[in-house]
């Protein structure tokens, strides 16, 4: 069954991998060059992952990038307790409790893997022991000697986008038939889309969100 839905514009607010499939099962977009060259963009797979630890770990940043553990698999590791924080360093100097997490004995912390095929296929305990131990690594006796009382894993394949050497000349503009030729109502948004503003990740989907909206509205 197909039905028509009229819009006076559209706006693709979707990433790497979306735009690679839109563009392969649309005919129409496939008739212009511009929008053939979606098709070059890709995804990697993320493995994101949350751990509830019966003791506070001490960590020195809320935030860390973190390497070598898995060849050719990026990390970052967060402390969700510090990040709930009033001061985002773990402190309280609000009146009001910003989080239940804050004042109470324990950790929650985030790891996520990127490139991370290799580790989706695993089973969730397996992907858990992996977790502890890679933080035990990192910080040592407070952590080897924390046990885990809840977790969390969620397997994203092909689900943020990959930004390889070439990968930009595929990327769209917020409104590519300005400056090519395409189809004049069509828009884009998101962390795929070429942009001067040197934002990245959520800050330029929003920021191209905006771009895409005032080009629409004539601002």
């Amino acid at each position: 069954e197909t039905f028509a839905l009229e819009a006076d514009d559209v706006v693709f607010a979707v990433g790497a991998t979306a735009l690679n499939a839109i563009v392969r099962n649309t005919p129409l977009l496939s008739r212009y060059p511009q929008y053939r060259k979606f098709a070059n963009l890709r995804g990697t797979s993320v493995l994101a992952t949350r751990v509830y630890l019966d003791q506070t770990i001490d960590t020195a940043f809320s935030a860390n990038a973190c390497w070598g553990f898995d060849k050719g698999i990026g990390m970052t590791v967060f402390d969700i307790t510090k990040l709930h924080s009033a001061d985002g360093l773990g402190g309280n100097t609000s009146k009001e409790v910003v989080s239940s997490l804050v004042g109470v004995e324990g950790s929650v912390m985030e790891v996520d893997y990127y490139a991370c095929d290799a580790l989706n296929v695993m089973d969730d305990q397996s992907i858990l022991t992996k977790v502890k131990n890679d933080l035990d690594t990192i910080y040592g006796p407070s952590c080897i000697n924390a046990k885990v009382t809840d977790a969390a894993i969620i397997r994203l394949p092909q689900a943020v986008n990959w930004y390889f050497p070439g990968s930009y000349a595929s990327m769209p503009d917020a409104h590519s038939s300005k400056t090519f030729d395409g189809i004049p109502n069509l828009y884009f948004a998101g962390d795929i889309v070429r942009s001067r503003h040197g934002s990245w990740s959520q800050e330029k989907a929003f920021v191209t969100g905006m771009e895409a909206a005032n080009i629409i509205l004539g601002r």
